[in-house]
């Protein structure tokens, strides 16, 4: 297996493509009015089997909170890419319900699929640490503004300190597996973003 997946480097790398409009945390409003403004997105997600995932998660996702949503709840897809080697990539869609996650999923950038904020998380860049000892974190001020205009309800009751219960939610996350811009495999688990899903490759079940 170890020899398969290293064969896979002298293929030619087509990773999918994403166009990163502005760099990290540019997300700002156009207008000067944060608190009538939408944040800006700084990706397109143009893979098509990429988009029909985060589809169909949306609607599980939104179907399944639907009740929390008509009471004012805010919860987003959220999407983490990791580089498996030179030519298999992975992107695991997950959900986004809690201003705390913002911390814990950043750096990232915004997107918008279906006219819905997906919050696109660079897994590959930081190590598996603590937030606190972290390479690069997300700052105070910039979780404010993200809160403000990504979770309303919730940031307006903590700035009134009133009492807010984190609701715990684990649904399947989905775990997509390109070669190059090839979807290879689809897999729905409970799990961590980082864990390794078996796949099969010539025929041989392989962990990645």
């Amino acid at each position: 297996a170890t020899k398969l997946i290293k064969s896979f480097r002298y293929m030619n790398k087509k990773a999918i493509k994403l166009i990163m409009l502005l760099g990290l945390f540019s997300c700002c409003t156009s207008d000067g009015n944060k608190e009538n403004s939408e944040l800006e997105c700084t990706v397109e997600i143009r893979n098509k089997d990429l988009v029909e995932a985060i589809t169909d998660y949306q609607d599980f996702l939104y179907k399944d909170n639907k009740k929390y949503i008509e009471q004012g709840d805010s919860i987003y897809v959220g999407i983490a890419s990791k580089d498996i080697n030179d030519s298999i990539y992975r992107y695991v869609v997950f959900p986004v319900y809690d201003i705390s996650d913002i911390k814990y999923h950043a750096p990232f950038d915004l997107c918008k699929v279906n006219g819905h904020y997906v919050i696109f998380s660079h897994d590959n860049a930081h190590p598996i640490f603590p937030i606190e000892r972290r390479f690069c974190r997300i700052t105070d001020s910039a979780v404010q503004e993200y809160a403000k205009l990504l979770f309303p309800k919730e940031y307006e009751m903590l700035n009134k300190k009133e009492r807010h219960v984190i609701r715990l939610y684990e649904p399947k996350n989905c775990y997509l597996t390109f070669f190059g811009d090839s979807l290879i495999d689809k897999t729905n688990k409970q799990g961590m973003i980082r864990d390794a899903i078996p796949i099969m490759l010539n025929g041989e079940e392989v962990y990645l």
